[in-house]
């Protein structure tokens, strides 16, 4: 039986013999196509030759390549029974390009694997697309495989700020709006957002000292990005410091470190990881910095000081996940991400730095350790009488004419915490408003806003009222 034809992406070895040429194959197609498929004990025109295959000559062939071509690749190895004839079909793909076959770069050319010329590499380098095909990738997963909450806090978000446009949710037209499917099959950068059981990683830490040697806390954690970067964003918000002004008509809590700039960089680590190799964002808390690190290289030649002082174009990446991203308002596409961020930290004079890595991104905010004074009226002691109980698990030191007051409190699921009283308090007296106007009211973004009002509604606090364009929420008796 013949299989079909040698072409650019497909090869035929007829023996397991020839692991050498398989090699030089597999790397050669990665570099010209990313992708390829090869067959052992299938001849040049494509005629099935078979033989018997045992689990060690598929070991053995897992090993060569292994060992044979950098940077590495996990190719999936098959044996198929044609006609009572047994063949072994290897699949491969690969993005990180160019691929090395024992020291030696080489391309496809029809059927033939060739050297590549110094210029041809040079190009290859150079031109090679920052970003990633992984995702568009289709999966065989269907959509009751994806987490509906993710969803429908996905669609109102987007909504709400005018980046999406349908009457009403449906899951499968929003997909398909947003391009997370093809044919009926979602890629996988739709199972990366949103599915139940997505295996993105996330490290949660928090260290005695400003080396990582004592660990005080430690989370790991598996989940989509959409709900992975809310978790992030209130690990680090929930231990660092946060001081309070009362003014004369409200308190406010500010962070040590601007809200703004560290859902900014948060959000980012996910836009641009490289997912081809499992990767795991990581949140490190130390005494003297806060530490982000992104599973995904920077751009070459380039830092985040030239995006802020060129106003370069965005490197995307995950074109797809950075889309979903700004649709619900967490990052902006215009490249401006790290020009906000140095904004909101020199407002606040707080300091930042990074580092590049080889397989990463480090970005640090360095912290005040609680070194500014701030001058508050003298409500701010029955202020905080009041409110002790309702500090939601996190270490608030509150600096008042210079002595520092740390209060640590632990919520628990039943009680409420200050940023929950105040938005009860602001619907008390104010029903109708949007949730924009609660925002702006209590001095958080919308996205914190709709998880203060989601968690109230889960406590039975609050009910909605409307429908997503004109909801609004009352009290619940």
């Amino acid at each position: 039986m013949i299989i079909g034809a040698e072409s650019e992406t497909v090869e035929f070895k007829q023996t397991t013999g020839e692991k050498k040429e398989a090699m030089e194959a597999i790397s050669a197609i990665l570099n010209k196509h990313c992708r390829g498929t090869l067959y052992f004990r299938v001849d040049d025109s494509g005629f099935v030759k078979g033989q018997q295959i045992s689990d060690s000559t598929k070991k053995d062939i897992s090993r060569i390549i292994n060992d044979s071509i950098e940077p590495r690749i996990t190719p999936t190895i098959e044996v198929l029974t044609i006609e009572q004839r047994n063949v072994i079909k290897v699949s491969f793909s690969g993005h990180n390009r160019p691929y090395s076959v024992n020291g030696r770069y080489l391309i496809r050319t029809g059927t033939e694997n060739r050297k590549m010329s110094t210029d041809e590499l040079r190009r290859l380098i150079k031109n090679d697309d920052y970003s990633s095909k992984w995702e568009e990738e289709l999966t065989d997963y269907s959509y009751d495989d994806l987490d509906d909450n993710s969803l429908q806090d996905f669609f109102s978000s987007a909504k709400d700020c005018g980046r999406l446009v349908m009457d009403s949710y449906d899951k499968e037209k929003l997909l398909s709006s947003i391009d997370l499917v093809k044919n009926g099959c979602l890629k996988n950068a739709a199972y990366a957002l949103f599915g139940k059981k997505a295996k993105v990683g996330l490290k949660l830490a928090s260290y005695a000292t400003d080396n990582k040697v004592t660990i005080t806390d430690l989370k790991l954690i598996e989940g989509n990005i959409y709900n992975l970067v809310d978790k992030a964003l209130d690990y680090v918000l929930n231990r660092i410091n946060w001081r309070v002004e009362i003014g004369t008509r409200k308190r406010e809590e500010i962070p040590e470190i601007p809200e703004k700039a560290i859902r900014e960089i948060i959000v980012n680590s996910f836009a641009h990881a490289d997912y081809t190799n499992s990767p795991e964002i990581e949140i490190g808390i130390h005494p003297g910095k806060i530490e982000i690190y992104n599973p995904g290289t920077f751009p070459d030649e380039l830092t985040p000081i030239d995006f802020i002082s060129k106003n370069l174009p965005s490197y995307k990446r995950n074109r797809l996940i950075l889309d979903v991203l700004f649709r619900s308002r967490d990052v902006e596409k215009s490249g401006t991400g790290f020009q906000r961020v140095n904004e909101y930290c020199t407002q606040q004079n707080v300091e930042w730095t990074f580092r590049k890595e080889a397989y990463g991104f480090f970005f640090e905010f360095v912290r005040t350790n609680g070194q500014t004074v701030v001058q508050t009226n003298n409500k701010l002691q029955t202020q905080l009488a009041e409110n002790s109980g309702n500090i939601n698990d996190k270490e608030k030191p509150v600096w008042t004419n210079g002595q520092t007051v740390v209060q640590t409190i632990v919520q628990t699921e039943n009680e409420i915490s200050a940023s929950e009283r105040m938005v009860l308090d602001i619907i008390r007296n104010n029903e109708g408003l949007s949730k924009a106007e609660i925002a702006s009211r209590i001095g958080k973004s919308e996205r914190s806003a709709q998880r203060i009002i989601s968690s109230l509604i889960k406590k039975k606090l609050l009910e909605p009222q409307g429908a997503n364009q004109s909801r609004t929420w009352r009290i619940k008796e």
